[in-house]
């Protein structure tokens, strides 16, 4: 339960595109890890967990981090079927306001059982261990939460406007990450106490906490007066949603495969090195999704399944198995451009033109 309640707060501002940013200036971590230091470090997290019992920050640190679950506490905390997934689906779908992506969640809960589990190695059963397992009757709202939770990457989380947007404010926080690092802080427009400023500088957690949203979103005014032009612009951009538009490259080329979209990238990065369009021109996204991760049933990795008891009611299966619906679904990915104005966005429509 501690673990489902703090997992998420190593999140940085604007939570994954500027973990995105961070990864090219500081040290390569991911939110969990984030989370991880705070629940285990000098923090208030750490102290309202050790006053329980000592050593409890260290077990829900290795419930968040951890690839893969032990055991079922941490398949709650992560896996295909948890209580993150569950809570994020319903209420991003409320609070962007589309109505796909619902599925029974109530019918669920409903039939959702505690069972036993084998766990083999080298084809020998070594042990059990504790498993959530959906009863036969929520087969369908299983399908449902798959197919909702996928419909939801590709038209909201991975849609044209807000890609566009991560896309301009991860160059931005680049652009100030690296004159900051070579001394010419000064040209950001940024003031060296600023949290951003500071963090980019140290790296370390004590920065890092100071960091939210309202940190980047504060000092777009400064920024955009900033010497550097490609801070001022895409902070003025940012401030006044002047965002870049989109091409979708993969869309347009889907007739023709991935040859001639990995083609289009090399011409594209051709035309940069060439110097025929500046790097703040344009910006490349690529974004996948597999709607439901296959692997074996005699690995730990049956804890990140969702298990369906079978007809017979003795034994379980996975989903995929069991649903035709599941097993047609494939991995889908996108290849975008984002271009600032209508000249750059005729050079990259005569590149797909010419494949």
């Amino acid at each position: 339960m501690a673990a489902a309640l703090v997992h998420d707060v190593g999140h940085g501002p604007f939570s994954h595109a500027f973990e995105a940013a961070a990864s090219a200036f500081s040290e390569d971590k991911h939110h969990e890890e984030w989370t991880a230091e705070i629940v285990s470090g000098k923090t208030g997290v750490n102290r309202v967990l050790e006053s329980y019992r000592n050593g409890f920050s260290k077990e829900v640190a290795d419930l968040i981090i951890a690839d893969t679950p032990a055991d079922i506490y941490a398949s709650i905390v992560s896996s295909q079927f948890d209580a993150d997934r569950l809570d994020y689906l319903r209420r991003d779908r409320m609070m962007a306001g589309v109505l796909h992506g619902g599925f029974d969640f109530s019918w669920l809960l409903a039939n959702l059982e505690v069972g036993s589990v084998p766990l083999t190695q080298d084809d020998e059963v070594i042990g059990e261990v504790g498993a959530l397992i959906l009863g036969r009757k929520a087969l369908q709202a299983a399908e449902a939460y798959v197919l909702g939770l996928f419909h939801l990457y590709f038209t909201v989380y991975f849609h044209k406007t807000t890609r566009g947007a991560e896309k301009m404010l991860t160059a931005m926080l680049k652009r100030i990450a690296e004159l900051v690092r070579n001394g010419d802080g000064d040209l950001t427009g940024m003031n060296s106490s600023h949290p951003v400023y500071a963090f980019i500088k140290s790296g370390g957690l004590s920065d890092y906490l100071w960091l939210d949203d309202t940190s980047i979103w504060g000092c777009l005014s400064d920024l955009s007066k900033a010497k550097d032009k490609t801070i001022s612009y895409l902070a003025m951009r940012l401030a006044c949603r002047r965002l870049y538009k989109v091409v979708d490259v993969g869309a347009l080329l889907q007739n023709k495969g991935e040859a001639a979209v990995a083609q289009f990238k090399m011409r594209l990065a051709d035309m940069q090195k060439a110097g025929e369009c500046e790097p703040i021109d344009v910006f490349s996204d690529t974004a996948k999704r597999n709607p439901y991760q296959r692997k074996g049933l005699d690995t730990p990795d049956v804890l990140k399944k969702v298990l369906i008891r079978r007809s017979d009611g003795t034994s379980f299966e996975d989903l995929r198995d069991c649903s035709d619906v599941v097993k047609a679904l494939e991995e889908r990915s996108l290849f975008r451009v984002y271009v600032r104005d209508n000249a750059t966005k005729r050079k990259v429509l005569s590149l797909v033109e010419g494949l």
